[in-house]
Order: C-alpha cells, then structure tokens, then sequence
C-alpha cells in the first residue's frame, strides 16, 4: 500500500521532534514498521539522518542542558578550590606548583572543548533548530495570521536543512 508523503513527513516529526519510539509513532500514523524502517533508511541515502536530527533535538532538550550546565558547573567549583588550595599551598615547591598548574590548565582545555565538541554535527543541528523554533515564537507573536503557512512549510524545510552538511 503505497502511503503519501504526508504520513512519512507525520512519522518523521513524531520520531525526531516528540521522540516517540519509532513503534509508537508507526501505530499513530497507521503504517506497518517495515514501511518506517524503510524510510527511514531512504532518507539516511538522501542526506536526512533521523537519528542524529533526533539526538540534536535531545542537545537542545532542557534536560539535556541542565545535566550539562551541572557537570560544567561541578568541573569548575572543583577547579576553582584546587586553584585556592594552590594558593594557600606553603609547603609546596615550584616545580610542583608549576606542574600541577600544567596539568590543571590541560584539563581545563580538555574539559571546555569536550563541552563545545559533544558531537559538531549535533551541534549545528542544535543551533538550527533553536533558530527554527525561534523564528515559529517571533512568527506566533508578530505575525499570527501567516502562523499556518510557517506550520506548513517548517518541517519539509527541517528536512532540508538536515541534508546540508
């Protein structure tokens, strides 16, 4: 049975942007996980991965951000009190001191970019994303009344854009 595009754009937002599991989203838009697999898989070919889109919306998920904005936050408070006790370290020679500071300032780096470099492809598709939910707000609140031709046309676009590599 051949199914229009409009269910597969329909599977594709359930999947990606609800992240519903892909047999729960087969049994809301009524086709057989064969047909999804085999999608899915087509548009891998074509330059859409539903799985890293969908990993780049759980990036912008405030879940996400949270767990992250604390681990950052408990690396840096941990940071700091061994830069204090740096500080107050008398019994401590400079080599030591220097080496320690070495170390501390390659971790630091390390830590910092592992923060900036989770995954670059996730990454632009975050800010992508935040871009298009931004301009669906500015679009709701400026300009109601062309809302539905936005709604209309974002998700074929969501897919273009996760064809750009």
């Amino acid at each position: 049975m051949a199914h229009g595009k409009e269910k597969r754009t329909q599977l594709r937002g359930l999947y990606v942007f609800q992240r519903l599991p892909m047999e729960a989203a087969c049994k809301k838009v009524g086709i057989p996980r064969g047909t999804a697999n085999r999608w899915k898989l087509e548009a891998a070919d074509a330059g859409d991965d539903w799985d890293t889109v969908r990993s780049a919306v759980a990036l912008g998920d405030d879940n996400f951000k949270s767990l992250a904005a604390k681990l950052l936050e408990d690396y840096l408070v941990q940071h700091q009190a061994t830069m204090d006790f740096l500080r107050d370290a008398k019994d401590m020679g400079p080599r030591e001191r220097a080496e320690t500071l070495a170390s501390m300032s390659d971790s630091f780096n390390k830590t910092m970019a592992s923060f900036k470099r989770l995954n670059p492809e996730l990454d632009r598709q975050a800010v992508q994303l935040d871009v298009l939910q931004r301009f669906a707000t500015f679009v709701r609140a400026k300009f109601p009344q062309h809302l539905h031709v936005l709604v209309e046309t974002l998700e074929p676009f969501g897919e273009e854009l996760a064809k750009v590599r």
